[in-house]
């Protein structure tokens, strides 16, 4: 038998060979075994339905509870009993799984079913790890440009209003700006971290020195948790009429540091222009510090392109796909913009990690709830994108989302994304479970999937079931084979 620690670098598809996913209370969908072939279940699975038509329940759970038992000890042993000495090892088949839980109803059954694997749970206000948004990446070797071409990615503020703005110019002045400050930072740190600390310090204490700037002096210091911090700060105090002079200390502190002219020069830019124009690219600025420097989201996430967390409080996505564990990322309950982001990040990665891990053979999986807040559109972390090649990686994504109009509404204001975006991702879902929802786009989608009537003259079974009129917990569910029909899970006792 093969050993788990294997390695496969090339793409490695599951086979019909592999064990089978057992999916409780889904006997009238699957049959009595209630099993699921493997291929089948990396082609992902999407749930819709409003709230309370029991999706969670029905699907979310139920399929949860399959990929983190998975491989059941029956199954795996019909397995191994075919494949022989080509089987996997059963450690080798364990999924490792990112779960974004939103509603905060997926934790019990993350517990129940670890099965001894190291879940790690990422919650604000928790006592927990950070994950570093450029794990995998050489920092000595990175540029100020692609540090912040991956954290403007990840800001709202930043990619809506690029997709939407007719004058996209003061956002890219901004950006600019902030890439001007994270340049000089990354040309410090090359001499030593304490430079920048020492460079900061110094800008705290000059302006703790002026009566207008007390109060506020000490946020303008390196923070190394937080580090748009000190950035987010200097740009707050640079909205006023005269506030050109924080940027200017500022500036004068690079001197005294010696800092190159080249790498100061966007912000020797930004304190020469008129009011009018700096306080729109202030604003604009701001926008994209607010977000970046919240304490929920440095709380989960580190954007610090030139020190990484201790590796004692780190979370390593890298280690979780590899070896097989669990990360439960838990919003906080008034959805939020912030929430949005940090889940987005760590899918973002997950899936980065999930292409380029050691070995190829062990599954992954994401499962997410409220799917609309978390949808990208982008070239790179858009769902477009990554449900069309992750199933050759053994990955699978199980999508719940409450309509596929909130789908739309999300990927309008995304860039790359729009009705391609959502169309590709719709047929990249070969499994779908539509639960009771009166909503317009998800009926239309629901119809156009589920044949004719064979019966000239006889109406579509939509007309006569219509999402709208679903008990709770009935669905239409859909197979990546073709096979279609009315569905509702038995609950076990």
């Amino acid at each position: 038998m093969a050993s788990s620690r294997t390695e496969i670098q090339r793409p490695f598809p599951f086979t019909d060979a592999h064990p089978k996913f057992r999916v409780r209370g889904w006997r009238r969908l699957l049959g009595k075994a209630e099993t699921l072939a493997a291929g089948e279940m990396v082609r992902h699975f999407l749930a819709t339905g409003e709230t309370g038509c029991g999706k969670s329940v029905s699907a979310v759970m139920r399929l949860l509870e399959a990929i983190l038992r998975y491989p059941e000890d029956d199954l795996y042993a019909e397995y191994a009993i075919t494949a022989g000495s080509r089987a996997e090892s059963q450690e080798t088949l364990r999924p490792s799984v990112l779960i974004v839980d939103p509603k905060q109803e997926l934790g019990s059954i993350v517990e129940r079913e670890a099965r001894g694997r190291k879940v790690t749970r990422l919650a604000f206000g928790e006592p927990g790890p950070v994950f570093h948004m450029f794990e995998g990446r050489d920092l000595s070797r990175m540029s100020a440009v692609e540090a912040m071409d991956m954290i403007l990615a990840q800001s709202d503020f930043y990619t809506q209003d690029q997709a939407s703005t007719r004058e996209p110019s003061w956002g890219q002045q901004a950006a600019d700006a902030v890439t001007g400050f994270v340049g000089i930072d990354m040309w410090l740190a090359r001499q030593g971290m304490d430079k920048v600390r020492a460079l900061w310090d110094k800008v705290s204490e000059t302006l703790e020195g002026d009566s207008d700037f007390k109060a506020i002096a000490p946020s303008v210091k390196y923070d190394p948790v937080n580090y748009f911090r000190p950035m987010a700060a200097m740009f707050a105090l640079s909205s006023s009429e005269g506030g050109s002079l924080p940027i200017a200390v500022y500036l004068d502190a690079c001197n005294d540091f010696k800092v190159p002219g080249e790498l100061m020069l966007v912000l020797v830019s930004l304190v020469t222009l008129w009011h009018s124009t700096r306080s729109g690219v202030v604003y604009m600025a701001n926008g994209i510090l607010d977000a970046l420097s919240n304490a929920e989201f440095a709380s989960c996430v580190s954007l610090n392109p030139i020190e990484p967390p201790p590796v004692a409080s780190r979370l390593s996505l890298k280690d979780v796909v590899n070896a097989g564990d669990i990360v439960l990322y838990v919003p906080t309950l008034d959805p939020s913009s912030i929430g949005d982001m940090v889940a987005r990040c760590l899918k973002t990665k997950f899936f980065e990690f999930a292409f380029q891990r050691d070995n190829k053979a062990r599954p992954l999986f994401y499962v997410v709830d409220e799917f609309h807040r978390f949808i990208a559109g982008g070239e790179q972390d858009g769902e477009q994108s990554l449900l069309d090649r992750c199933r050759a990686y053994r990955t699978g994504a199980v999508l719940a989302t409450q309509s596929i109009a909130s789908m739309a509404y999300r990927l309008q204001n995304e860039p790359g994304g729009g009705k391609n975006a959502l169309d590709i991702i719709l047929n990249n879902c070969g499994n779908a479970m539509y639960f009771r929802t009166s909503d317009i786009q998800t009926q239309s989608n629901v119809q156009s999937r589920i044949p004719a009537a064979p019966v000239a003259n006889r109406p579509h079974v939509m007309r006569v079931r219509p999402l709208a009129s679903l008990d709770t917990g009935v669905c239409y569910a859909l197979r990546c084979d073709g096979s279609w029909g009315l569905f509702k899970v038995h609950l076990p006792d």
